[in-house]
């Protein structure tokens, strides 16, 4: 398998980023869906944590390295229409992206879970986790959100 060059910082980095994007995705879904399921009912804080660790266990192991000309690309994506290459490396890479963000990251993800998602990416994945820089972020070869739509998701506008 040809994989991308972690060894060139700027291919590492957009990797990075690409995870984070797609993690976020998921991370706003799922407390989006939460909050419909629970309607007026308070959310209590072990509800959170259990939605959150969840996350990267139920929903990220869709997502993998998106392929180009059976090469991998440096974007992760869910896209069943898309190939991609899964599991290994590529499903550990954005899974440990994915616990890194829900561990280091529960306060601001609460914080900040009411935001649109594109501003609730940058804002986790830019401003608190700095896995993405303003290039990356606004990147579209690197972002999933055109998979956004589905129930329970708003659809992200870049």
């Amino acid at each position: 398998e040809n994989l991308p060059d972690f060894g060139n910082p700027e291919v590492a980095a957009r990797l990075k980023c690409s995870a984070c994007r797609g993690s976020a995705i998921e991370i706003h879904a799922a407390l989006q869906d939460l909050r419909s399921l629970r309607k007026k009912v308070k959310i209590k804080e072990h509800e959170y944590t259990e939605t959150l660790d969840k996350v990267c266990e139920d929903r990220i192991p869709k997502y993998g390295l998106q392929l180009r000309s059976n090469m991998p690309t440096q974007k992760f994506s869910k896209d069943a229409a898309i190939s991609r290459a899964q599991g290994n490396w590529a499903g550990r890479y954005i899974m440990n992206v994915c616990s890194e963000l829900v561990t280091d990251f529960e306060e601001a993800v609460l914080e900040h879970q009411r935001m649109d998602v594109p501003e609730f990416m940058a804002t986790l994945c830019r401003d608190e986790a700095k896995f993405c820089n303003e290039a990356n972020l606004k990147d579209i070869s690197l972002g999933d959100e055109e998979t956004l739509g589905a129930p329970g998701s708003e659809k992200a506008e870049l």
